[in-house]
């Protein structure tokens, strides 16, 4: 349970609220989020395309677009090595068929997730280079690919780098980098995902925003799909890009939606993050890619309806697989690990789907709110001298606050490979250096972690009565929208709230009810995502309730009602 901690009141608040025409609680957030100037405020609330940066602010893309141009009226050979995630899959179909239409011969390779692994794979570049590519594009790849971009180089080929990760100490001599991580290369203070480079590329290939504006429906989902932090171009392009995916005409968005029971009219970021994106993922997780490429790029209803089924099962097949690993992980984290050993969880296992090593990772830092690192090793061995060179792969995610990365990077003498950014990495490493790593590693974390406890802490808006909440201050609140990494949801806190009636299991885990205010003046809806089991063992006990929540508004056939998701409760 995270410590509570409300925010206290801003007293220019009153004032902006009155010039500005918003609610009052709505100038308090804008206020405490760095926003100091109407102007300031109304550009946030309202952003533009004008609020975009230049692609060319990227100081490599000149020179990328010129060796694109150049390979094009060559008529030299395009490859695209893409990623088998939703930014990976997302970046390389927007790039593909722009790079098409300005009549480019390319070709697009997503590597499999268990057969090739993460990043650019040499076996997989050599057979691409007997087919005389002349220039490769990696997409969501590549900056820490120095031997294998090296090998590229010796073999004659132009590399253009297009990868939001965080490079190591040296940066591969590619041709041109498209980056806003590495000092120089870009804005750093606008995270685009790879899908937002991609964007950005293939803006500045047509010089004109109208050309590649169809694709924001693409941006959006890969940007939500990564957990990109929604600030600078990042959120411009999500506050546009919605919509648009909203009302795409793609066939396979449209049949994504359809299997996942999503009305394109009220989609929202939650749709994307835990429908949509999921779907995506389940391809490259479970079995190709591919699949997931071809649903975004083709212009046939009947293929997309199917391919969208083949996604729709495939994450059926990665919700039982992750459900039972994630179980595991808990109970080891439990049972297992010492104090000590919990400032950076670090859990094994043979028998793990490597496809859902990421998951489980965030499942486990929502769990336990600690970096999360998961780690499977192959189940099969041959010999005794094949068991003591065993390499595992794991996947790891971390909190607000704490770079996985630059931790995990002390101790890469450890890892037979490595690579990622601040919240997120990929690994394989040996399974007798695991304990070791492990010790390591929460010895540098329990530094970090000692007097820092306000990091976990929940920050909560305002305390307010259920009968403050109108649909004016909601409505508002959705001017601040949409939330997520950089951009948190706002939360309130109600005190002394009073189950109405039954409560409702909805789905796997989420709680349904109807609760009160301790004077029951008003009653409102409550929604718990993977919350039922744990309200139920609590319900038993408690007859009234603290509740932190997110209020939304609840579309239903046209009428708008409040709903409060909760978050936490005491």
């Amino acid at each position: 349970m995270r410590a509570w901690a409300v925010h206290p009141p801003v007293e220019e608040a009153a004032e902006f609220a009155k010039r500005l025409a918003i609610h009052p609680i709505v100038a308090s957030i804008l206020l405490r989020r760095g926003l100091r100037s109407e102007v300031e405020i109304k550009r946030y609330l309202e952003p533009s395309f004008e609020d975009l940066e230049s692609p060319f602010a990227f100081t490599d893309m000149a020179k990328a677009v010129q060796r694109i141009r150049q390979a094009i009226s060559a008529s030299e050979k395009i490859l695209i090595y893409g990623d088998y995630d939703v930014d990976g899959i997302t970046a390389s179909a927007i790039l593909y068929p722009i790079l098409k239409s300005l009549g480019a011969d390319v070709e697009i390779h997503l590597p499999h997730r268990v057969l090739e692994g993460y990043g650019l794979n040499i076996n997989s570049l050599s057979e691409w280079m007997k087919r005389k590519v002349k220039l490769v594009i990696t997409v969501d790849n590549g900056i820490t690919g120095l031997e294998q971009i090296r090998y590229l180089k010796r073999e004659g080929a132009d590399v253009i780098i297009v990868d939001h990760h965080v490079p190591k100490e040296e940066v591969p001599p590619a041709d041109a980098i498209i980056s806003g991580a590495i000092p120089g290369k870009g804005n750093p203070d606008s995270p685009l995902a790879a899908c937002g480079l991609a964007f950005k590329l293939g803006w500045a290939l047509f010089e004109d925003y109208k050309r590649v504006e169809d694709y924001l429906d693409l941006v959006t989902l890969g940007t939500v799909a990564d957990l990109a932090p929604l600030e600078g171009d990042n959120r411009v392009l999500l506050k546009w890009g919605l919509p648009k995916l909203s009302s795409s005409k793609r066939p396979g968005l449209r049949a994504l939606m359809e299997v996942s029971d999503i009305h394109p009219h009220y989609l929202t970021y939650r749709d994307i993050a835990f429908g949509l994106g999921p779907r995506i993922n389940a391809a490259g997780r479970m079995s190709s890619p591919s699949h997931a490429f071809r649903l975004l790029t083709t212009d046939n209803f009947l293929e997309a309806r199917n391919l969208a089924q083949v996604l729709d099962a495939g994450n059926r097949q990665r919700q039982k697989v992750e459900a039972d690993a994630y179980r595991e992980a808990a109970n080891f984290v439990e049972n297992k690990l010492s104090k000590d050993d919990r400032y950076v969880i670090v859990v094994e296992n043979e028998n793990w789907h490597e496809g859902v090593l990421g998951i489980v990772a965030s499942r486990l830092v929502e769990r336990f709110q600690r970096p999360s690192i998961v780690i499977s090793f192959p189940h099969e061995i041959q010999d005794a001298a094949a068991e003591a060179k065993k390499i595992g792969k794991g996947s790891g995610r971390s909190i607000a606050g704490f770079s996985l990365f630059s931790h995990i990077l002390q101790y890469e003498n450890l890892l037979e490979k490595f690579g990622g950014h601040a919240q997120a990495c990929g690994l394989s490493i040996r399974q007798e250096k695991v304990a070791d790593f492990r010790k390591k590693l929460n010895e540098s974390a329990k530094l970090f972690f000692e007097g820092r406890q306000e990091a976990a802490s929940l920050w909560i808006e305002a305390e307010v009565e259920p009968s403050q909440l109108d649909l004016k201050l909601l409505k508002d609140l959705e001017k601040i929208a949409p939330f997520g990494p950089g951009n948190p949801k706002p939360l309130f806190v109600s005190r002394g709230m009073k189950v109405k009636g039954q409560i409702k299991k909805r789905g796997k885990d989420t709680l349904q009810c109807w609760m009160s205010d301790s004077r029951e003046k008003s009653t409102c809806e409550v929604v718990g995502f993977r919350s039922f089991e744990r309200w139920q063992a609590c319900i038993q006990t408690k007859q009234e309730f603290d509740i932190v929540y997110q209020p939304t508004i609840k579309n239903f056939n046209g009428i708008e009602s409040i709903q409060l998701e909760l978050e936490s409760w005491q």
